[in-house]
Order: structure tokens, then C-alpha cells, then sequence
């Protein structure tokens, strides 16, 4: 018997069964688990559904509901019991599946399952499908894995597999490393026969142990990768086990991504091994971080002294922004113009929003807030990033409500 052909209606009068002290005789300390709320929660439905089924329960005599005190609530809500045929009913479903080799607990919320006792009562089969979906941290559609015959894998109404992070750990801790990482190999392929997030791809990647392949994917998908830099891509960047060959690229990627997230302590060592490969960003890194840290004093000398070795345009953007945060505006633009016309005559336009902000910073020091507008309009029409794009905005919004000691970067 396949646990996926068990109803919800089944599993609603189990769930209930489990609070026989609970009747409308009680009316203080009642279980959340009782309410439609909780009733959805641990059933893995939504509320709508939770209703509907309730409902013709109700109408068939076999649950019955009453007002009563929630548990850490303050107010009265609906909480719900077996009435004598539910009880019956829920007896004999008890004793069929458990005839049958399946536990009720299985049946019910994961997280409320003892993991090492839960993993016991799995045959191999299932416990290979139990840890792919706690493998997976995004919802997806049930049919996509195997269907189970000791256990049920909480699934919405919408049938897409869902579960919490908290639940998925507890679980993942009890395998052993060699199943992790072939489970999270078999998701990195899902991922690649059923398109998605690369996101999701790359960490599946790296946590199998495929890291060659997850160094390359990085690098091939980089400025993809670049359009959404976030602290989730930053911390999957960060453990990835980069074979040598890869470790400068890998490096100056994951300094993007800290620089956007504005993580100093990732920004400072990725500038100091950027450092060991003699690259050029490292000083650029450097100087990100130490104006984040308000040393924008430093952070010019340094800056400064690099780009009078070497006329690169990223050295004159950073060079700007340091004395833009000095307040040195005028100097500033110098150093704007430079780049931009470095930019130009190579023909890239890849940091053109970023420029038009330090030109609005620029505007807005002047006190021309109207042309700090204009600048800041054309960021956001050059701008690809999501996550910058709406920092762009937040500026705007600021800048149009006259809010003093605005933060450009």
C-alpha cells in the first residue's frame, strides 16, 4: 500500500485521535494544533482546504468543534475533536495501516517526529525519496519524486513538496554523508532537466562534492550570477571547495558579491588573497571595505596610489567614491570622467549605473537634488542587478521626500 493513496480526510481524523483529553469540556490551554491553523500546518494544506474537510466531517457526525483559550493566545478561537464515529473510524484506521507495516506517525507533520526513530520505520526505498526532498530548500512538484509505502512527504495543496528548514536539517542529520551528497547531486541534475533557479543549482553542486563542475558553473555564469548578488549566493560562494585552477576567478566573483552584500570580514579576505595572485582588485576590494568602514581616508591613499601605477577605470570609480565620501566632490568628478571615458573608448557599459549614482551623490552634495533625480533615473534604466535596482529606488524616494544625510553607498 502507498502511503501517497492515504486521503487527507484519513489523515485529519489521525491527527485528531492524537488529543483524546481534548473536548469541549477544556476550555483553557488548548493545543494550536486543534485549530484550523494548526490542523493545515501539520497536514501540509492550505486553510481553505483544512475548511472543506472539517466541514463534511462535521456534517457526517464524526468531529465536533468548539470555542476555547489557545495555548500563548489571548483570544478564543475554534478548536476541533472526534466525535464516538470519528473515534471509531480513527481506531480502525490505526489498526489497518498498522497491519499494513506503516507508522502513524509517519503519516502526520514530520517535525514532530523523533528523526532517528522516523528514519527506523523507512524501508531503503524510502528513505532514499525522504532525503532528496529534505535535500531540496525550494518547493517542488511531488510527482517529481518517487511515491512512499512506510511514510508521507508533506506536500500543499498545490501539491508541491514543503518543508522547513528546520525539519529538513533535523533529518539530513541523521544520514550519512555519502547518501547527502548523491542526493544532492541527484537535485543538481533535476535542476538542469527541469531548468530553475541557477542559484539552487550551484549549491546542490557544491554540497555534492562535483566541485570542479560547480567552480566552472560559477565562472561560465557569472555575470547571471552578478544580476542578483545576495547574502544566500555569498554563503554558498563561500564554502564551495574550489580546485586550485579556479581560485583567482572564484575569488574576484565572491568579492562582487561581498562588495554588494557589504560584508567587510568577506570584502577584507577576499582582497588579501586577491592579494596573493598579485591581482589588481585587491586593492579596489580594500578600498570598498575600508570606505564601508568609514576609513574613506585610507581607503583614497590607497586607491590613489594604485591608479597612478596603473590607469585602470576601476581604480578611478573606487578613487571617486572615496573622496565623494570625504566630501571632496569636485575632485571626485575628475576621477568619474576618467573612467567613464576609459569605459567608452573599450566600449563597456557593464558599470555605467553604478557611475550615474556617484554622479547623483555628486549633484546631491552640490545641493542639486533635480539633477541628482536625473542621474539616479538614468542608474536605474542602465541597471540589471535586482537587488541594486532597488536600492536605486530607495534613493530616489529619498532624495524626491528631502530626507537629509542620505547614504549613497
Amino acid at each position: 500500500m502507498s502511503t501517497d493513496s492515504i486521503t487527507i480526510r484519513e489523515r485529519l481524523l489521525l491527527h485528531l485521535s492524537r488529543f483524546p483529553e481534548y473536548d469541549p469540556s477544556e476550555i483553557y490551554n488548548i493545543p494550536f494544533d486543534l485549530t484550523q491553523d494548526g490542523i493545515a500546518s501539520v497536514l501540509g494544506i492550505s486553510r481553505a482546504h483544512a475548511s472543506l474537510e472539517l466541514k463534511k466531517l462535521r456534517e457526517s457526525d464524526k468531529v465536533g468543534e468548539w470555542l476555547a483559550h489557545i495555548k500563548l493566545s489571548g483570544s478564543k478561537r475554534k478548536a476541533y475533536y472526534l466525535l464516538e464515529d470519528g473515534i471509531r473510524e480513527a481506531d480502525l484506521l490505526k489498526k489497518r495501516f498498522l497491519s499494513d507495516g506503516i507508522s502513524i506517525e509517519t503519516l502526520l507533520d514530520m517535525k514532530r517526529c523523533d528523526p532517528n526513530l522516523m528514519w527506523g520505520t523507512l524501508n531503503d526505498a524510502d528513505r532514499e525519496t525522504f532525503g532528496l526532498a529534505c535535500t531540496f530548500r525550494e518547493p517542488i512538484i511531488r510527482t517529481t519524486i518517487p511515491n512512499t509505502t512506510t511514510g508521507i512527504i508533506p506536500t500543499d495543496h498545490e501539491g508541491y513538496v514543503r518543508i522547513s528548514e528546520d525539519v529538513r536539517k533535523k533529518y539530513l542529520d541523521v544520514a550519512d554523508e555519502a547518501r547527502i551528497k548523491e542526493w544532492h547531486s541527484r537535485a543538481a541534475d533535476w535542476y538542469v532537466d527541469n531548468g530553475g533557479d541557477i542559484q539552487e543549482r550551484l549549491y546542490h553542486l557544491s554540497c555534492s562534492g562535483r566541485d570542479s563542475e560547480s567552480a566552472k558553473f560559477l565562472i561560465k555564469n557569472a555575470d547571471r550570477f552578478l544580476e542578483n548578488p545576495n547574502e544566500d549566493l555569498l554563503d554558498i560562494v563561500s564554502k564551495m571547495k574550489v580546485p586550485p585552477k579556479y581560485n583567482e576567478n572564484i575569488l574576484s566573483i565572491r568579492a562582487k558579491i561581498a562588495t554588494h552584500c557589504g560584508n567587510i570580514e568577506d570584502m577584507i579576505f577576499c582582497s588579501d588573497r586577491l592579494a596573493e595572485y598579485r591581482s589588481p582588485e585587491a586593492v579596489i576590494v580594500r578600498a570598498e571595505a575600508d570606505i564601508l568602514s568609514g576609513n574613506a581616508e585610507k581607503a583614497y591613499k590607497d586607491a590613489f596610489a594604485a591608479y597612478n601605477e596603473k590607469h585602470s577605470p576601476g581604480l578611478a570609480l573606487v578613487t571617486a567614491k572615496a573622496l565623494l565620501s570625504l566630501g571632496r566632490s569636485e575632485e571626485a568628478e575628475k576621477f568619474v570622467s576618467e573612467a567613464v571615458k576609459t569605459f567608452m573608448d573599450s566600449g563597456d557599459v557593464s558599470r555605467a549605473d553604478e557611475i550615474m549614482v556617484m554622479k547623483a551623490y555628486a549633484a546631491y552634495s552640490r545641493g542639486k537634488n533635480d539633477e541628482c533625480l536625473s542621474y539616479l533615473n538614468k542608474a536605474l534604466r542602465s541597471c540589471k542587478k535586482d537587488a541594486y535596482r532597488a536600492q536605486i529606488n530607495d534613493l530616489i524616494s529619498k532624495v524626491r521626500e528631502g530626507k537629509a544625510n542620505i547614504r549613497f553607498f
